[in-house]
């Protein structure tokens, strides 16, 4: 079968040689100099990659800025390098910086400066009417400085709505400034309204104690949570004894009993443990309770808190001031004396070290867990300081927390102890008595 001769010839001009070189060369070069073939192959692998004469001139911009700062990646080293040409970065001097700071403050602010380290120099001398004088004059001098030590030596002179006043407005100040919660400051607050109401009590008055202080607002819903552990914990007992909420009170009081462990006696274990709490979480939860105690009028319970934690504290001029408040909490309340320790026979401690180390673990974002990463408390603490605290409540309070709670509230005593004793040990994240083993958090 033969071909049509025009579909001959047209062949034999598509194969001719020189027709094949020039188009050849036409395919891999475009009239603008760009390579037609890699355009294609950007195109089939998706790139957004297009000629410059096709990309806006946002685009562009943009372009040159990447280069320029791939250019640049060498060159600035953030903290060495100088944002100025040929400029040098200031030596960190803190003694250099803060001589300049004195030679350009002005007399009223040298005059704060003095004030407020003569007061907290007495505070830790345990000179309290002098640090109240120093405090006293700094205030004369500037209203709004924010010094919240000076509310301790009022709330250790007995003058608790003074004290009172003095932690509101430091609290309101550090937390309009900061944008923080001013947790230390509300406990003090807390503690001297406990303090106020557990004097009206004893003077049989009728009027609410606490109705001239201060109102102390709500800390705002944008601020940043506390994030230190026992003071949290401390805050919530505090909370909760104000607003007679028992078992909360009964919640957090065994949380911070199980990171103080046991009661240190002269054993080298037991001492050594003290070195391991370089955060000071048993030196603050001892602190607290002994304080809530005083607070709440049980002093014997107080008294041997504010021992223990007397022992937690080192040796030494500390810039902490809470290294002096348990020192001072016993020279104010004259409890030195060679009594001995009386362990809470209600509360076991035990004696597996790990155990209590582990109980200096509590996380800040919920009910037990102390760190990020699971680690096992000694829940049997826990367990049975619920346990004592549940049995010693009165019918009228078992029902009032079973109510608060939203659980049936009927039955008898022993029905609802049962029953409030469950509720508090799910809210401590604990499994329930028949399992002996000890919880994961």
């Amino acid at each position: 079968m033969s071909l049509p001769k025009h579909l001959v010839l047209t062949l034999a001009f598509l194969c001719h040689p020189k027709l094949i070189q020039t188009t050849a060369a036409f395919s891999t070069s475009s009239p603008g100099g760009e390579s037609f073939n890699s355009n294609r192959k950007n195109i089939s692998n998706g790139s957004n990659s297009k000629p410059d004469r096709y990309i806006s001139a946002a685009q562009r911009a943009r372009r040159e800025e990447e280069q320029r700062r791939k250019e640049r990646i060498d060159e600035v080293v953030p903290g060495k390098t100088s944002a100025i040409p040929g400029a040098k970065d200031f030596e960190i001097n803190i003694q250099r910086t803060e001589m300049e700071w004195n030679v350009q403050a002005s007399g009223e602010m040298r005059m704060v400066k003095e004030l407020t380290a003569k007061g907290m120099e007495a505070l830790r001398m345990l000179k309290l009417e002098e640090a109240d004088k120093a405090f006293d004059s700094l205030y004369e001098i500037k209203p709004n400085a924010y010094c919240w030590q000076a509310g301790i030596v009022k709330f250790y002179m007995g003058d608790y709505r003074a004290a009172a006043d003095c932690f509101t407005k430091n609290a309101q100040w550090y937390e309009s400034k900061f944008c923080q919660v001013a947790t230390e400051e509300r406990i003090w607050r807390l503690a001297c309204e406990l303090k106020i109401k557990m004097q009206s009590k004893k003077n049989r008055s009728v009027m609410d104690a606490t109705s001239a202080l201060p109102p102390m607002r709500d800390p705002d819903l944008f601020s940043q949570k506390e994030t230190r552990k026992v003071i949290r914990i401390a805050h919530e007992l505090f909370t909760a004894s104000l607003e007679n909420n028992v078992s909360a009170m009964v919640l957090a009081r065994a949380k911070l009993r199980s990171i103080c462990g046991q009661y240190d006696s002269d054993n080298k274990d037991e001492v050594s443990l003290v070195k391991t709490d370089k955060k000071m979480w048993r030196l603050y939860s001892w602190y607290y309770l002994g304080l809530h105690y005083d607070a709440t009028g049980d002093e014997n319970a107080s008294k041997d808190c504010i021992k223990m934690a007397l022992r937690q504290c080192v040796s030494g001029n500390s810039s902490d001031i809470i290294q002096s408040l348990p020192m001072l909490h016993m020279a104010r309340r004259d409890w030195f004396d060679d009594d001995d320790f009386e362990e809470d026979d209600g509360f076991l401690y035990s004696n597996n070290h790990e155990e209590i180390k582990a109980g200096l673990d509590w996380d800040a974002s919920g009910n037990n867990a102390l760190s990020g990463t699971s680690s096992v408390v000694s829940s049997s603490n826990v367990r049975e300081f619920i346990e004592k605290s549940v049995s010693t409540m009165k019918l009228a309070e078992l029902q009032n927390e079973l109510k608060r709670r939203g659980v049936k509230s009927t039955g008898s005593k022993s029905v609802l102890m049962d029953r409030l004793r469950q509720v508090l040990l799910e809210d401590a994240g604990l499994k329930d008595s028949s399992s002996d083993e000890p919880q994961s958090y």
